[in-house]
């Protein structure tokens, strides 16, 4: 009997806010670890820089929208700010999907990072695991057509308290959701 060739660690495309939300990713990146994957943080933060290192920064992701970062500030609108980043985060997570860049997807965020994550993961083919930790999963904020038909979505609702232990477990099963979902697919 021949030996199982060694397998990649699957990448997992982990979108967040890093300027408010640095602890959670921090935490999702080392979950992600653990759980045998390996992160690549995009940031799509519009409020500055936060304690963690990105490997997509958020001047990236406004330049994929055709904008400079203090553009996407300078609108003034949350809303509007948050398009932009999120046409920018949808070409750049494409681009990086055809590349071979990354495996599947975990995003988190509130309303608008909510709307964001939605946006990427519409412009990901079917099939590429997506996994969304959301404040409003499945509330009447979501249309229905939103909701790509491959999207496993969680309610996040540690996520308006910081890092706590509701907040940790949520974050970790997230984890170990899209890891496996990668693994299971190859």
């Amino acid at each position: 009997m021949s030996p199982t060739p060694a397998r990649r660690a699957p990448v997992i495309l982990l979108i967040g806010t890093v300027d408010t939300k640095s602890d959670e990713i921090a935490f999702l990146r080392e979950s992600i670890e653990y759980c045998g994957g390996t992160a690549l943080v995009m940031d799509v933060g519009v409020l500055g820089r936060g304690s963690l290192v990105p490997d997509i920064l958020n001047t990236d992701v406004a330049a994929a929208a055709g904008v400079t970062l203090g553009q996407v500030m300078e609108t003034g609108d949350e809303n509007a700010s948050m398009k932009l980043m999120a046409k920018g985060a949808a070409l750049i997570a494409n681009q990086c999907h055809v590349e071979g860049r990354f495996d599947g997807l975990l995003a988190l965020g509130g309303t608008m990072g909510t709307d964001l994550a939605l946006d990427v993961a519409n412009a990901l083919p079917m099939g590429v695991p997506k996994v969304l930790l959301s404040t409003i999963a499945y509330s009447p904020l979501i249309p229905p057509d939103r909701i790509p038909p491959d999207l496993i979505m969680r309610l996040w609702a540690g996520g308006l308290f910081g890092l706590n232990r509701l907040c940790k477990a949520a974050l970790g099963q997230a984890a170990g959701v899209v890891v496996g979902a990668c693994q299971a697919r190859k």
